[in-house]
């Protein structure tokens, strides 16, 4: 291909879920087009997203590629928003993974630690640890590589 047709090319959004989301309904109207999940599909085939989906979720996702080449998009709107959710999971970083994974560990620990006893009564810094962002981090790292 030729360097204009893909710049030409949609491309898959990065950023906020809601954000994502909004982008790619606003200017389509509702519809996902062929276009859109192809350069995705490709460029999760790439970076390895695409072999931690499920085999349904591939499944739906290559079913949904078949039907938007035929049809030009995708407007079926119980169908849009499935397509939408594989399509964010193959949007997910590996930094977005970390923070996720710091966020929910820190949050078990501060459950934890407030308890009556616990370590936050003879630890208060542990407190401002919880709510450190490169803390945060590095329960993310500790988690992803368990």
């Amino acid at each position: 291909m030729s360097k204009v047709v893909l710049a030409s090319m949609p491309q898959p959004m990065l950023g906020s879920r809601e954000r994502q989301i909004r982008e790619l309904l606003s200017g389509n109207k509702g519809s996902v087009s062929y276009a859109w999940l192809r350069v995705l599909w490709h460029r999760s085939v790439r970076n390895g997203h695409w072999t931690r989906l499920s085999l349904p979720k591939r499944g739906l996702y290559r079913c949904a590629l078949w039907i938007a080449k035929a049809r030009g998009s995708i407007s079926n709107m119980k169908f849009v928003v499935q397509i939408l959710r594989i399509a964010l999971e193959l949007l997910k970083s590996f930094q977005s993974r970390i923070e996720s994974a710091g966020k929910k560990r820190a949050m078990i620990l501060f459950e934890t630690y407030r308890q009556p006893g616990g370590v936050f009564s003879w630890a208060a810094r542990m407190r401002e640890w919880l709510h450190d962002p490169k803390y945060i981090s590095y329960l993310g790292v500790l988690e992803v590589n368990a």
